[in-house]
């Protein structure tokens, strides 16, 4: 009788002991489960992050898309003018703008470029290519274009953005070039047998947007005939690579130089070449923007 007490009392505690062997491996799987339930939702969290990341940058291609088509690509084949432009956002879409069109024998066009960047700048943008064109096409003078722009963005502008722009209308008969720049970079003029130099501008008018009051004051160039005009935005002299050193006006002026009675779009093709150059492996710090024209005599 003794024996078989403590042969169960043996099986016992051997019982006991599966027991909590079991248990130990009953706690291991829970906190397995508990693991792979918390990956599966950090998956799926992911993966809706993932998704709607997709969903934003399709959008936001078809936003580019719009964009670029909001200027235009084709350039007048005239045999007195000699017209080439190009713009590239720094990301998916951007604040620079330009245009262009011929309205009787004369050229009106502008460049111009936005504070700030992405959707909320090419908003902006869209909105004042819209006026310049639809303003424009009045037959108005570059300042009373500026005029009425700033008037038209400045009643509406409660996040106080600004677009600088030059403004230009160029008599493709005379050659008389009116102009009204508004806080934008100084053009570059170029000529035979001369250094590339800055467009004189004596009077630098605000940014449009800022001030719904502003009296624009325009200048005049008698006869643009023969000569080069480059405008452009601060992604061209403003370009930066990995040390933060700017491309800087002295080597685009010294680019300029060399480039007498190259077409426009051959120039702005080499100034493009040697940004991405000085840029190397940076990413671009702003958009960039450049239109160059050239008007010659009618013979």
């Amino acid at each position: 009788m003794e024996k078989d007490y403590e042969q169960l009392l043996e099986e016992f505690r051997s019982l006991k002991a599966e027991k909590e062997e079991l248990q130990q491996k009953y706690n291991k799987l829970g906190e397995m489960y508990d693991e792979l339930s918390l990956s599966y939702e950090d998956a799926l969290l992911l993966y809706d992050r993932a998704k709607e990341s997709f969903r934003m940058e399709g959008e936001l291609r078809v936003a580019r898309n719009i964009q670029m088509s909001m200027v235009p690509n084709q350039f007048p084949n005239l045999p007195e003018l000699n017209l080439y432009a190009w713009m590239v956002p720094a990301k998916e879409v951007g604040g620079d703008l330009y245009d262009f069109f011929v309205l009787g024998r004369k050229l009106y066009f502008c460049v111009g470029d936005v504070s700030g960047k992405g959707v909320p700048a090419s908003l902006f943008m869209a909105v004042t290519r819209v006026l310049f064109r639809n303003i424009a096409q009045q037959g108005l003078s570059p300042e009373e274009i500026a005029y009425k722009i700033n008037t038209s963005v400045a009643q509406f502008n409660d996040s106080c953005m600004f677009v600088t722009m030059f403004i230009g209308c160029a008599d493709l008969d005379t050659g008389r070039l009116d102009f009204c720049n508004c806080g934008h970079n100084l053009p570059i003029i170029l000529e035979e047998g001369k250094e590339a130099r800055f467009l004189s501008c004596e009077n630098q008018n605000l940014p449009l947007g800022p001030f719904e009051t502003f009296d624009f004051k325009g200048m005049t160039l008698d006869d643009f005939r023969d000569k080069q005009l480059l405008i452009y935005t601060d992604g061209l002299n403003e370009a930066e690579n990995n040390s933060h050193e700017q491309f800087g006006d002295e080597r685009v002026l010294s680019l300029m130089s060399t480039m007498w009675g190259t077409p426009p779009k051959e120039i702005i093709e080499t100034l493009c070449e040697a940004v991405n150059k000085h840029r190397d492996t940076a990413e671009p710090n702003d958009d960039l923007t450049m239109m160059c024209l050239k008007i010659t005599e009618n013979k």
